[in-house]
């Protein structure tokens, strides 16, 4: 081939190689993408009181409540590569409507799950409930409401559609429900990742990482409390 030939032939290759490495490119964040709305393992032997909904890695699709924050994976990556104590607040990075969207899925109520022993540890002898810090991991009441609507009893579907693993509410001695109507003067809150129960599992926008709505509120007073206990045989 002469050397004008092959002069002629070298934008073509360009161009196929220009294509080839777009399509890569998308294929490579599209990639990105899935990894980090996956979630992550189930919480074996991490739940208590005050973050007691999971990660949501199995949560069946049939769940309407998923969700995700409105946030880019950059900025997903950029705010958990802030040290616990020194993270931003989410008004920082998230729009109002959202916001207020978002924490209207719990004004009328919210819930959270925890294993039996983990209640007598946490709650039974205390006067409220929450961490040191004026905090307490919770969701919406109504999610939970689905839940149970779908579970009829059976501890194994809070455990698939919370993202814990099969057995271990069983485990802890049984399921223990507890929800809360009067919330007017709790202060609920977009999570700021800066929580005394803020885990490792944590994701900034609202939702964990397997989907479910999460809020924090102050300290609950027990006397609000509505103890509902689930044990099968």
């Amino acid at each position: 081939m002469s050397n004008a030939a092959k002069m002629n032939e070298l934008p073509g290759k360009a161009n196929r190689l220009k294509k080839w490495f777009s399509a890569a490119g998308v294929w490579f964040l599209l990639t990105v993408v899935l990894l980090l709305s996956a979630g992550n393992p189930a919480l074996a032997g991490k739940a208590s009181a005050e973050n007691a909904v999971g990660d949501g890695a199995a949560i069946s699709s049939q769940w309407k409540w998923m969700g995700k924050a409105p946030l880019t994976a950059e900025q997903i990556q950029t705010i958990l590569a802030i040290p616990k104590g020194e993270r931003p607040d989410p008004a920082t990075y998230l729009d109002k409507k959202y916001m207020k969207r978002h924490l209207n899925q719990f004004r009328d109520g919210v819930s959270f799950v925890m294993g039996l022993d983990n209640y007598v540890m946490y709650v039974l002898a205390r006067k409220s409930i929450g961490r040191e810090d004026n905090s307490c991991f919770v969701m919406p009441k109504s999610v939970c409401d689905e839940i149970a609507k779908a579970g009829k009893g059976k501890i194994s579907v809070y455990e698939q559609a919370l993202g814990f693993e099969p057995g271990y509410f069983q485990g802890h001695g049984g399921l223990v429900r507890i929800d809360v109507i009067d919330v007017a003067d709790l202060h609920i809150r977009i999570p700021s990742g800066n929580e005394a129960g803020a885990n490792s599992w944590w994701v900034p926008g609202g939702y964990t990482s397997g989907g479910v709505p999460e809020a924090v509120s102050d300290l609950i007073p027990k006397s609000r409390i509505i103890v509902t206990r689930l044990q099968e045989e």
